[in-house]
């Protein structure tokens, strides 16, 4: 068989439909069997002292047991997470545990990485590209293990379905999609308003390059693109004193411009205006119904804009963990600034179509760029190691404009709002480790997967352009195949095979903890399952109502106790006078009121102080110790103390 016959040969497997339809559906599905069987035994391995975990979980619990979310129940994060977690256990009758909450977790992880991988094979007809993806997602989303429970797991889940609803947003009119996107961006919102912030600047940026609308009328696009750039050095302003926010925002910031620079030099969009009529509908609509059904779950309103707003302002003042970036991750921003204004002089400057060496380079370039950046999130295939380059998960952020790169002759391949979206999401979510650079550092970058996927897409896509039909190209497609399959190889034993072996014999080598609604739960010793079952079983016998210095609410589920009044992880720097000052009247009368506290937990959170510190400290004495958990208790009423 000649050249060109083996090579219409591979086109014709190539558009049949039906074979790569089968192919897809087998390989997605061996992946996400594959996903499962880690992903269980790595969540229910392991229980953090900080317990976040168990503060959603009581939050949530408050909630569904009686409603009056941030009137009775405290929580800085919007109504969407419990009016979505709270449906779900309510309907089908869960009951708010340790071991329900991390099976929903779990879902969540394993789901958000499938539609990642599906999206992914949608914008760029790539099976091996759509797996590659939903593997290192999955692989960076471990890090909901860290947390269950906490709005982290919902917000990738709510970026997976952006990405995946835009991916249906077509050339012709999808006025459905754009509902449905405009509703995804609101539950954004309303989970954790930054992030959702973040995703409607993005959505609005993309639809004033593709509305004649908006970009006919000058003003809107230059304003948008003005606010994208800015929106990190603005959100960061108030700590500019300090090295790594200022940073932090530079990065962002160069990345955010250099994405701008690229869109100057690409053709705006001429879809139908009305559809923006359907995106503010479906955003519109979602915020409504979700506001009212937490209202009428007894909120008040002032406790809505309480909870929606003026708590989530105090976040960045209450509690952070810098984002340190090394220096050289302005090296970074300077290669991608210089080559986004080259790609821009050479598109704007240029005469009729590009040529062939132009064409080879990009893509090239796109392919080398795009590997690194989906294998960075996990700090493979950099320059440096992830011990000599501090941030190196956000080092490839500054090259997300190189997914914009239209590499082959005509309009770009369907969804083209989908590819354009992308990366613009991507530039701001790198935003989402601010204030606090925890678990929030890989959703940060989980976008640069797909990112990296559609980066190599138009790569390869380019070179084909520049390859005739014949030797030529079934030689470059023998050889790409060859590295796909060292690329697959790689990715499938680094994170399937690796952690399959080692995430279960983990699991197994684990202590059952055995406490209420936490029987799935195993840790690492046996003297640990002993602490926190003593403490547990102390507070049950000796306590009518507990309070905890700092939130420790897992013990509540596990003791059989609700919290006597508001509850929080880090509640002396979260509370502001009113909510420690309904904690004292709460309590004030209360007989046999312990406090459960943990010094060394306390001081984690940074300074303390404000009359709820203050109240603690008189009228309680000792009754147990676990080694840094103390169990004190107030026989009486408060006797006045404030």
């Amino acid at each position: 068989m000649n050249a060109e016959a083996l090579a219409a040969r591979a086109a014709a497997l190539r558009d049949d439909r039906r074979l790569r339809v089968a192919v897809a559906v087998l390989g997605f599905a061996a992946v996400t069997v594959v996903t499962v069987l880690i992903a269980h035994p790595k969540m229910f391995s392991g229980f953090h002292g900080y317990d976040d975990e168990g503060y959603m979980l009581t939050a949530l619990k408050g909630f569904v047991s009686h409603g009056e979310l941030y009137d009775r129940v405290f929580s800085q994060y919007g109504p969407f997470y419990y009016d979505f977690w709270g449906g779900i256990f309510s309907l089908f009758g869960i009951p708010v545990t340790h071991d329900a909450g991390r099976t929903a977790t779990m879902v969540v992880w394993v789901l958000s990485s499938l539609v990642f991988g599906l999206a992914t094979w949608k914008m760029t007809r790539s099976i091996v590209l759509g797996l590659a993806t939903q593997v290192l997602t999955f692989t960076a989303l471990e890090v909901l293990t860290n947390e269950p429970m906490h709005p982290v797991g919902i917000i990738a889940l709510l970026l997976a379905a952006i990405v995946v609803i835009s991916c249906f947003v077509g050339e012709r009119e999808s006025r459905y999609p754009i509902a449905l996107l405009g509703a995804a961006v609101a539950a954004l919102v309303l989970v954790k308003i930054n992030v959702g912030f973040f995703a409607a600047v993005s959505v609005a940026l993309a639809c004033a390059i593709s509305y004649p609308l908006l970009w006919g009328r000058r003003w809107p696009r230059l304003v948008l693109e003005v606010g994208f750039v800015a929106i990190p050095v603005l959100l960061m302003l108030s700590k500019f004193d300090e090295g790594w926010a200022r940073h932090y925002a530079i990065h962002v910031a160069a990345t955010a411009l250099a994405v701008v620079i690229v869109l100057r030099a690409r053709q705006p969009g001429k879809r139908r205006s009305r559809e923006l009529y359907w995106l503010i509908g479906g955003f519109v609509v979602l915020a409504a119904a979700c506001c009212l059904a937490i209202v009428a779950a007894g909120t008040s309103l002032n406790g809505l804009v309480e909870g929606v707003i003026r708590q989530p302002l105090r976040q960045s003042d209450a509690f952070t963990i810098p984002m340190q970036l090394s220096r050289r991750l302005y090296a970074f921003d300077l290669v991608a600034l210089g080559a986004a204004a080259a790609y821009w002089y050479g598109a704007r400057h240029r005469k009729g179509e590009p040529s062939q060496a132009w064409v080879a380079f990009w893509s090239l370039f796109a392919i080398a760029v795009g590997v690194t950046m989906a294998l960075s999130v996990a700090g493979q295939l950099l320059p440096f190691n992830d011990r000599s380059l501090t941030g190196y998960q956000l080092s490839m952020l500054p090259f997300v404009w190189v997914a914009l790169i239209a590499t082959a002759p005509g309009p770009e391949p369907t969804p083209s709002f989908a590819r354009l979206l992308l990366p613009l999401l991507a530039v701001l979510q790198g935003l989402h480790g601010y204030p606090v650079a925890g678990s929030q550092t890989l959703l940060s970058v989980v976008l640069l997967v797909p990112v990296g996927a559609l980066c190599v897409a138009n790569g390869v896509r380019g070179l084909a352009r520049v390859t005739a039909l014949g030797p030529d190209r079934v030689a470059l497609a023998g050889f790409g195949v060859v590295v796909a399959v060292v690329l697959t190889w790689f990715v499938g034993y680094t994170y399937l095979r690796e952690p399959l072996k080692t995430s279960r014999a983990a699991y197994d080598a684990g202590y059952g903890l055995g406490l209420p609604g936490a029987g799935d739960i195993r840790l690492g010793s046996e003297e640990e399952v002993a602490l926190y079952r003593d403490v547990s079983d102390a507070i049950r016998q000796d306590c009518a109502a507990t309070l905890m210095e700092p939130g420790m609410d897992s013990f509540y589920l596990w003791s059989g106790q609700e919290p006597p009044s508001f509850t929080a992880t880090s509640w002396e720097t979260l509370f502001d006078e009113a909510h420690q000052q309904q904690v004292i009247e709460d309590t004030s009368s209360t007989r046999h009121l312990c406090l459960l506290r943990n010094k060394a937990l306390a001081a984690g959170w940074g300074e303390t102080g404000g009359s709820l510190v203050r109240y603690l400290e008189h009228g309680f004495r000792p009754i147990g110790r676990w080694g840094d958990y103390e169990l004190l208790r107030r026989d009486g009423p408060a006797g006045g103390q404030s």
